[in-house]
């Protein structure tokens, strides 16, 4: 699967490599090396080709195409991931145009020759398959990704089976559950198992090559000896390397990096640039002050089975020792991009004031595009302001994403200039001197209404991955209000005067409407230049804690947390970890590999879900903590973070039975080590800083 930006990487970045990174695509339109490539891919798979012949060994496949007058070669190899899984193990590869063709290998050792299902087979065969994947109540909607072209699948009220795109569907259709990739996957893999058992008998390698309308089609391969599948994606959708320079988006990165970050933000900003160049010395200097590992022991305590630590208590230690305040809102859980997107559509629809966004990635993709739209629609009647991280947008924008775009979508070059565009929307963008980033994800309306978490605006946090963010209502929502009117302002030309003046004045607190009758205790925790109250939280937190702690996060590369959790299982205390399967960076991937057996050697129970999870949460004994952080160094001593924290015991229970006990029951827990090497070992190692 292709990667995206994610904070750590910006983190990690260098000029140069900014240069290189936002010089990786024209605006996502098809260059025509691409298009010709595309255009004979879907020409050798259309339904009235004749079929290829594959063959596969090992961990590599090649598909021979006959055409009038030659055979044209694709070909594909892959690296299996590691970690534990259950049933079928899933794996991805590109197909690539083999220019020099091979010769077919009938015959020679290790070579096994496909069977390959497609037309008429085909469509018997997802006949019988999309009556077992359908839920049988009506209106009951199941969610798969992947293969089936991430289709919604449902009855009517008559019976009779439908299929929609995600926001497509009917009102009356709810979403019961949504599968990722490698769980529709495995679905799919189990449930025609025993129909190509019985069709081909003494077989046991398929190629599923399967024709959607919707996109190019997209073989899988199904090996029912070993019980694996890997899903086959035509290279030029998703390889970056596909792509032309672009030098629109080189100037951009250049224009951003050296003039912006590092020259009017010097200007318009000295004083707080300087103090985040102080910052960024210091939090370096701590960062190589190594806590020495604990070695692991043959035996774990019990668990103690306590009712956790008194959260009265801790809250007033949290008062001592964050600098932070309670108060008052009502919290809503928005679990995936399915939940959250429509809310937030509707929101803005609704929004009778303004609309405030504080996003670190608005991204040029047919999602970003899409809320962009809407925006530039309510300007005329609503005010709009948009702060977005510069770097993190450019540089996600520069990554094509692990979806297909529509197939005539082209992207605008630069979101900013388009949200502007014939429109009254306001962007200011917070620029990145000496590496800073803003993180936050953090949406407002009319002072009512706000949602934070980990969703950025683009297509992997609406479709791809598991995320989560809280929609806020009540007190809490001004703070929100004030810190983005402060924001605001730094942001602006007048930078660090202008921030003073908006420090300085207060605004009068909104009447929000009581739509609850329960209203909780609410904490902020930011991150911010020299002030690290998230980090002091979730340290202490785990320090205290007596009864369990669950954490669910991409990239766990902190020592001093890592190290925290180990001492807190070496109390009794029941510590659990849910890691991504499937992580949108090489590098992250392989450390997560360490961490997983380093925990395990120590009674940390490790679950690996199924896919890419972003969710950024967090609970111990009851103090429920989410948001934009990672449980990194970056977010945790260096980033502009925004995260909420309560000890309420009915959002606690809700966070722990929806996110939590979901989350371990869908995932593949780490019951024995993972074989790791020394390229794990160093990525872990450099991981540690960032």
């Amino acid at each position: 699967m292709t990667r995206r930006s994610s904070s750590w990487i910006w983190g990690a970045a260098l000029p140069v490599l900014v240069l290189f990174a936002a010089a990786g695509c024209a605006g996502m339109r098809p260059s025509p090396t691409k298009q010709r490539s595309l255009d004979e891919w879907r020409e050798l798979t259309s339904v009235t080709a004749l079929s290829p012949r594959v063959f596969a060994k090992g961990d590599v496949i090649r598909f021979y195409f006959p055409t009038a007058t030659n055979v044209v070669l694709f070909d594909a190899h892959w690296s299996k991931i590691r970690g534990p899984s259950k049933g079928y193990k899933v794996d991805f590869a590109m197909l690539r145009l083999e220019e020099k063709l091979k010769r077919m290998p009938e015959g020679q050792h290790g070579w096994h020759e496909a069977t390959v299902i497609a037309g008429a087979e085909w469509r018997r065969l997802a006949t019988n398959l999309l009556e077992a994947l359908t839920p049988t109540t009506p209106g009951r909607a199941v969610y798969y990704q992947g293969f089936l072209a991430d289709r919604l699948l449902y009855r009517d009220q008559q019976g009779a089976l439908r299929s929609a795109a995600v926001g497509d569907q009917r009102k009356d259709v709810v979403i019961e559950r949504r599968y990722s990739i490698e769980e529709t996957l495995q679905i799919m893999a189990r449930l025609v198992e025993g129909h190509l058992a019985k069709d081909h008998p003494g077989n046991s390698l398929f190629v599923l090559l399967a024709p959607v309308a919707s996109r190019f089609p997209q073989p899988l391969l199904l090996d029912l000896k070993q019980k694996r599948c890997v899903w086959l994606l035509p290279a030029p959708m998703y390889d970056s390397a596909e792509r032309g320079l672009d030098l629109s988006m080189t100037a951009q990165g250049l224009g951003a990096f050296v003039f912006e970050s590092h020259g009017l933000a010097l200007i318009k900003n000295p004083v707080s640039s300087a103090a985040r160049l102080a910052d960024l010395a210091v939090q370096t200097l701590v960062r190589f002050i190594r806590v020495p590992p604990l070695k692991p022991g043959s035996e774990y305590p019990p668990l103690n089975h306590t009712n956790g630590m008194d959260l009265v208590r801790w809250e007033k230690w949290l008062d001592d020792y964050t600098g932070t305040r309670r108060e008052e809102g009502s919290l809503h859980l928005l679990i995936n991009g399915e939940q959250f997107f429509p809310r937030l559509r509707e929101a803005i629809a609704e929004a009778t004031n303004h609309v405030h966004m504080d996003v670190y990635i608005f991204d040029r993709d047919d999602v970003g595009v899409e809320v962009a739209d809407q925006l530039k629609d309510r300007s005329g009647q609503v005010k709009v302001k948009v702060i977005l991280d510069r770097m993190g947008s450019i540089m996600a924008a520069a990554i094509p994403p692990g979806t297909p775009l529509p197939e005539n979508f082209v992207s605008p070059s630069s979101i900013t200039s388009y949200l502007k565009r014939n429109s009254r929307v306001e962007v200011r963008p917070f620029l990145n001197p000496w590496f800073s980033s803003d993180h936050s994800k953090v949406f407002l309306v009319d002072g009512t209404h706000a949602w934070i978490g980990g969703m950025n605006l683009g297509r992997e946090y609406r479709y791809e991955w598991h995320d989560l963010m809280v929609e806020v209502q009540g007190p809490v929502v001004d703070s929100l209000e004030d810190e983005f009117r402060r924001d605001w302002a730094h942001a602006g030309l007048l930078g660090d005067a202008a921030y003073l003046a908006a420090l300085a004045t207060t605004t009068q607190r909104s009447e929000a409407p009581a739509t609850t009758n329960h209203w909780a205790e609410v904490r902020l925790l930011p991150t911010k230049t020299a002030w690290k109250p998230f980090s002091a939280s979730v340290q202490g937190a785990i320090r205290k804690s007596q009864s369990y702690v669950y954490a669910e996060n991409s990239y766990l590369f902190d020592k001093r947390v890592i190290i925290g959790l180990v001492q807190a299982r070496n109390r009794g205390v029941d510590v659990r970890v849910v890691l991504p399967r499937v992580n949108d960076a090489k590098a992250g991937r392989r450390s997560n590999l360490v961490t997983a057996n380093y925990l395990l050697q120590h009674g940390v129970r490790v679950y690996f879900y199924p896919g890419m999870t972003h969710v950024k949460a967090f609970l111990a004994d009851g103090w429920a903590c989410l948001g934009s952080a990672n449980l990194n160094h970056l977010s945790l001593r260096l980033c502009q973070e925004r995260n909420l924290a309560t000890s309420d015991p009915d959002f606690a229970a809700h966070l722990k039975h929806d996110l939590f006990e979901e989350d371990f029951a869908r995932s593949y827990e780490l019951t024995s080590p993972i074989t790791v090497d020394w390229v794990d070992f160093l990525a872990d190692l450099v991981l540690e800083g960032f």
